[in-house]
């Protein structure tokens, strides 16, 4: 019986490894900048993926992905606090911007451009632009996740936007940014 759930966890795992792994590096890459990084936070993931498959229930393919998802998130986190690079001030002080982001600015920056744009960004507040942006985290879960205040995580946010606006200006796409 106990070969029976090996050899089927093993073929569980490959198909997911198969249908996922791409996608789950590109996540990882927009927290760890590195490409060799991120191959070494993919393979640390796959290891807990594994390890957790005895208790895992295939409900859906779109719920598996969230929790694929969350454990790449959770060890790029860890990963970036190991090297001691994920640093995030707690410095309260923040402008509160708004977003006067127009649909052309969409269609003249491809996506290859806006995620080189975020991996530019410091750690910390490339961690917390991707926790709210991309992966729809609110302040207090990501204040949970990185140990810091939800004001300390709305103005790591409002810095990222500053620098990205700073970005998109240099790249003569101030106009269509701030109107």
């Amino acid at each position: 019986m106990k070969k029976f759930f090996l050899k089927n966890k093993k073929t569980i795992f490959n198909k997911i490894y198969e249908n996922h792994s791409q996608q789950l590096f590109l996540l990882i890459l927009r927290y760890v900048v590195s490409q060799f990084d991120a191959e070494e936070v993919l393979q640390r993931g796959f290891i807990k993926v594994y390890e957790a498959l005895d208790d895992f229930t295939y409900e859906n393919d779109k719920a598996s992905l969230g929790w694929l998802k969350r454990i790449m998130v959770n060890e790029s986190l860890l990963f970036l606090r190991e090297q001691k690079r994920l640093t995030l001030s707690e410095n309260i002080s923040f402008i509160e911007t708004s977003s006067n982001q127009s649909p052309e600015v969409e269609n003249k920056l491809g996506m290859d451009d806006c995620l080189s744009l975020v991996r530019n960004l410091p750690d910390g507040y490339r961690t917390v632009f991707n926790l709210y942006v991309i992966e729809g985290y609110a302040h207090k879960e990501i204040a949970e996740i990185l140990h810091i205040s939800e004001s300390a995580s709305r103005s790591q946010l409002t810095r990222a936007r500053n620098i990205l606006k700073s970005q998109l200006k240099s790249l003569n796409y101030a106009t269509e940014l701030v109107g």
